[in-house]
C-alpha cells in the first residue's frame, strides 16, 4: 500500500502515520468490533440465563395476612459466584443477580416483604393495616417468567416498599429496600446491550432512577440512625458509617463523606478490611469521583 500523505510533507503536514491501515482509525472501537463484543455479551447472557434457571427452585410459603399458600422463586444455596463489591456494598455476581429473588410476595393479597423474617414477623396491628390498605385493594400481580427480569424484580421491591410503609415498619427497613432498588437499576443499566435501540436514553433513565433511590435510602438511613439502635439492617456502627460515607459521596455531600471516613479510620473497632474500603473512598474523594468504584 502506498504512502497517502507524502505530497503533503512540503506543506509541513507530516504528523500523521502514513500507513493507510490507520486511515479510518479514530481511536475508537470499530463497529464490527462493537458488534462482535455485543454478540459475545449476548452469548454470555444466554448462558447466564440457563445457569440462573438451574439455580432457582420454588419455595413454599404461607401468607400471614390471608393464609394463602403459594410458591416463590428462590435461589439455591451455593449457586452464586461473587465477582466483586461496589463501594456502596452492592455485591456483583457471575451469571445472574440473586437480589432479584429476595422479595417474598403473596400473589393473592399483595403483601410483600424483604426476606422471610420480615415477611412473617408482623404484629396484629400491622396485620390490620395490611388487610385494610393492601389486601382490600390489591388486583393481582402481572405474569412473570421462570426467571425474573430486572423490571420484574423492581416491581416486587416496590410492592415490598409499599407494604413496609403501610405496616409502619422501621425506617431502616424502608431505607434498605430503597437501596436495593437502586442496586437493581444499576444492574439493569449494566446488563443493557449498547447496540439496542435507544440505549443512551435508557442508560440515562436508569442512572437517574438509581440516583433517586440512593437519595431516598440516604434520607431513610439519616432518620434511622437518630431513632434506632445498632445493628441497623444487620450493620454495626462502623459498617453503617462506611455505607453512609459512600452514599454521601455519591450524592455530593462531600463534607459528610469525609467526616464518616474519618470516624472509621480512627476507630478501634473497625476491621482492617473496612478501613481499607474507607481509604479507597478517601482516594475517590481526592479524585473527585462520584462513580461507584469496586473492591475485589
Amino acid at each position: 500500500m502506498g504512502k497517502i500523505f507524502t505530497e503533503l510533507k512540503p506543506m509541513g503536514l507530516s504528523g500523521l502515520d502514513e500507513d493507510d491501515k490507520t486511515l479510518f482509525d479514530n481511536g475508537r472501537t470499530s463497529h464490527l468490533n462493537m458488534v462482535s463484543e455485543s454478540e459475545k455479551k449476548e452469548q454470555e447472557k444466554q448462558a447466564g440465563k440457563e445457569f440462573e434457571k438451574d439455580s432457582l427452585f420454588d419455595k413454599k410459603y404461607e401468607c400471614p395476612i390471608c393464609d394463602y399458600k403459594f410458591t416463590q422463586r428462590t435461589v439455591r444455596t451455593g449457586r452464586t459466584r461473587l465477582l466483586s463489591t461496589d463501594t456502596d456494598l452492592r455485591h456483583k455476581f457471575r451469571y445472574f443477580d440473586p437480589i432479584k429473588y429476595d422479595i417474598i410476595a403473596c400473589p393473592k393479597c399483595g403483601y410483600a416483604a424483604l426476606g422471610q423474617k420480615s415477611f412473617i414477623g408482623i404484629s396484629s396491628l400491622q396485620r390490620k393495616f395490611l388487610k385494610e390498605e393492601v389486601q382490600a385493594n390489591f388486583k393481582g400481580l402481572p405474569p412473570m417468567g421462570e426467571i425474573y427480569t430486572y423490571d420484574d424484580a423492581i416491581l416486587l421491591y416496590k410492592l415490598a416498599l409499599y407494604s413496609s410503609v403501610v405496616k409502619k415498619s422501621r425506617v431502616s427497613e424502608r431505607a434498605y429496600i430503597c437501596l436495593k432498588i437502586a442496586w437493581l437499576f444499576r444492574g439493569k443499566r449494566e446488563d443493557m446491550n449498547p447496540l439496542e435501540e435507544g440505549f443512551e436514553g435508557k442508560q440515562a433513565n436508569c442512572l437517574q432512577e438509581e440516583n433517586d433511590y440512593l437519595a431516598k435510602a440516604y434520607s431513610g438511613f439519616d432518620a434511622a440512625v437518630q431513632s434506632e439502635m445498632f445493628p441497623i439492617c444487620g450493620m454495626d456502627e462502623m459498617t453503617f458509617n462506611y455505607l453512609y460515607a459512600d452514599l454521601s459521596r455519591r450524592l455530593g455531600n462531600i463534607d459528610m463523606a469525609k467526616k464518616m471516613i474519618g470516624t472509621i479510620l480512627v476507630s478501634k473497632t473497625a476491621t482492617s478490611t473496612l478501613k481499607d474500603r474507607a481509604r479507597t473512598l478517601k482516594e475517590l474523594l481526592m479524585e473527585g469521583s462520584k462513580e461507584g468504584g469496586k473492591d475485589e
